[in-house]
């Protein structure tokens, strides 16, 4: 509870350091803003191209190019914000040793930097997605619940990513290499029912188990008419719901245990 009253009381504070952070990003662009909707939009390009025109990949739950796109623009606010947070004591070490705010609020403001990119890409999903299935589901009341869910583990994850790189600088590369692994672990571009078709009953209850998918099922349930109806024989409540917001409270939990424990050795550590 204190450090809540803290996020709130420094809100102008954070207010300035998103602000500091999309200026950064797109600043000295041509383009500007625009990237934050072309980015994710060429990378669901190309992942359309491969896999459905070469690969001629198929998904029942909800046509392939906005089953692509809810993926995607998900994946890539939670990989963007820990990729991006891991580093942002060291980038901003002079910062910190200026000022005297908590440590965990710069890894919080390159979160909400990126969730204002990703709600822009999401903001467009939802009007593809009313055009092309002729409505939304009654679900999309509760796609705030779900991006608060995602906000937490973002958050959870990004802070304790920021204060172990102070520490060892090897974690960048191992994170790297974990986020391409969860990446191919998370249905983004392929169908559940593939999963089910090669894995064993008992390893898609497991694979079903993984918060990830259940946050990009959560999505969808959201925003794609039809896709609950089209897992809803297959997935239950636990992997749906309870298993990501469950995941978002412990990291939370952890995240800001991890902090009170190590903030008063990260500035030794930004010395070096």
């Amino acid at each position: 509870m204190g450090i809540i009253n803290e996020i709130i009381t420094r809100r102008n504070l954070i207010r300035e350091l998103v602000l500091k952070n999309l200026k950064i990003r797109y600043s000295k662009s041509l383009l500007g803003f625009l990237w934050a909707f072309l980015s994710p939009f060429l990378i669901v390009l190309i992942f359309y191209v491969v896999f459905s025109l070469i690969l001629n990949v198929k998904t029942r739950e909800a046509p392939f190019v906005l089953y692509l796109m809810s993926g995607v623009f998900s994946w890539r606010f939670f990989q963007d914000s820990l990729i991006s947070s891991t580093t942002s004591l060291i980038d901003n070490k002079n910062l910190i040793r200026e000022s005297s705010f908590p440590h965990y609020l710069i890894p919080l403001s390159i979160v909400l930097s990126n969730m204002i990119d990703f709600l822009s890409s999401l903001i467009i999903l939802l009007i593809v997605s009313l055009f092309v299935l002729q409505g939304l589901p009654y679900f999309v009341l509760f796609l705030p619940i779900v991006l608060v869910i995602h906000l937490g583990i973002c958050t959870g994850l990004s802070i304790i990513f920021s204060i172990l790189y102070v520490k060892w600088r090897d974690i960048k590369h191992i994170l790297e290499a974990v986020l391409l692994l969860l990446f191919y672990l998370t249905p983004a571009f392929y169908s559940l029912y593939l999963v089910k078709a090669s894995f064993s009953s008992l390893l898609f209850r497991v694979y079903l188990y993984n918060p990830f998918v259940g946050v990009l099922n959560l999505y969808r349930s959201s925003i794609l008419k039809g896709f609950y109806k089209a897992i809803q024989s297959e997935v239950g409540i636990v992997p749906l719901l309870f298993m990501p917001l469950g995941f978002a409270i412990v990291v939370l939990l952890l995240a800001f245990y991890f902090y009170r424990k190590n903030k008063d050795n990260i500035n030794d550590y930004l010395s070096y």
